[in-house]
């Protein structure tokens, strides 16, 4: 038996933020399963074609799976690191779940992402998890406010950034707000004016990525000297606002949430119909 887990990324053209956010979450996995191969590959075609280009060579999902089955592997293990689910996810797993059977396959199974899960039956509740583990280790007073900007996008993905948003305000913190840079929640959704939403006044509204890596587009969306950076909106706005130029992938609490959904899709503990269902008839 061969066995392997293969982490994908969408990828990224910069040095230091593959090395800090990248990396170090396969170094993470890698490190928790010792008798496992741990390869990593990029969703991007863009930017896989571009690190070509220098000379980089990262394979895409497709491109290592078939090396994988090339070599004999028997159980391979694919963890996404998007932040959740929706279009890019669909597509990966559709890409992936292609090749099952084929070579030694005997098993060829896809993790989900760092949310997907809302706490239904007997799954986890990614979104809280992400809140107690991750939100909450910030230690963000409730004098001042946090806004977390994730990328956001045009499919039914973007909805879990109001669900996270939604979960946050449960929790009693109502000074996390919750934001994206493509689709909505915008900034000014959530935060101009902030007293919207508890009357009131941070101090100081610290800005962090809601990103697996910071690369040259997202750090000049936030903390760039264009009148229309976020930061600068917030300024503009009248806040005092410090940036915290660090992405999710840095954080060891990230790394161990994903490293538990590896463990998950090992243990194939969600991928069956949960047994509170009633059995789906063979009728045609």
């Amino acid at each position: 038996m061969k066995q392997a887990i293969l982490v994908v990324a969408f990828g990224s053209t910069v040095d230091s933020a593959r090395e800090h956010n990248i990396d170090s979450v396969v170094e993470h996995i890698r490190k928790s399963y010792p008798d496992y191969t741990v390869e990593l590959a990029f969703s991007s075609r863009i930017i896989v074609k571009r690190l070509r280009e220098r000379g980089i060579e990262v394979p895409t999902e497709q491109g290592a799976l078939e090396k994988l089955i090339q070599d004999g592997y028997t159980h391979v293990y694919v963890q996404p690191l998007h932040f959740t689910g929706g279009e890019e996810f669909d597509k990966l797993k559709n890409n992936i779940l292609a090749h099952e059977g084929e070579g030694q396959l005997e098993v060829l199974r896809v993790g989900r992402p760092l949310v997907y899960y809302i706490g239904q039956e007997d799954h986890p509740d990614d979104y809280q998890i992400l809140i107690n583990r991750f939100i909450k280790s910030l230690n963000i007073s409730k004098d001042d406010g946090l806004l977390l900007v994730g990328h956001g996008g045009l499919g039914s993905g973007n909805s879990s950034y109001g669900n996270l948003q939604f979960k946050l305000i449960r929790d009693g913190l109502t000074n996390v707000r919750i934001a994206v840079l493509e689709n909505a929640p915008y900034v000014a959704d959530v935060a101009m004016p902030w007293e919207w939403l508890d009357g009131k006044r941070p101090n100081t509204i610290y800005v962090h990525p809601l990103l697996l890596v910071l690369g040259d587009h997202a750090q000049n969306d936030l903390f760039g000297d264009e009148e229309d950076s976020v930061i600068n909106e917030l300024a503009d706005y009248g806040y005092d606002v410090k940036p915290i130029h660090r992405a999710l992938g840095e954080y060891e609490a990230i790394q161990d949430i994903f490293r538990q959904h590896v463990q998950d899709c090992i243990d194939d503990l969600y991928g069956k119909r949960s047994p509170h269902r009633p059995t789906i008839p063979n009728i045609k």
